[in-house]
């Protein structure tokens, strides 16, 4: 049996022509911490990305192209 466990990845998803954005921290945000947020930015030539918050949970970007 591993040592490690997979918890649900964050996937934020954001408007097409979005360049900068806030997002909450859904991990810190169920752990109780103060204001969960994360600011970014995404330039319009990527489709996706990733940040993490200050606590070190990762968050993957991804613009919205439906």
């Amino acid at each position: 049996m591993a040592s490690w466990a997979v918890v649900g990845e964050q996937v934020v998803w954001i408007s097409p022509l979005a360049t900068g954005f806030t997002v909450v921290c859904e991990r810190c945000a169920e752990s109780g911490q103060g204001f969960p947020s994360v600011q970014g930015t995404l330039s319009l030539e990527h489709a996706r990305g990733h940040l993490s918050c200050p606590r070190g949970h990762d968050i993957r970007i991804e613009r919205d192209g439906r």
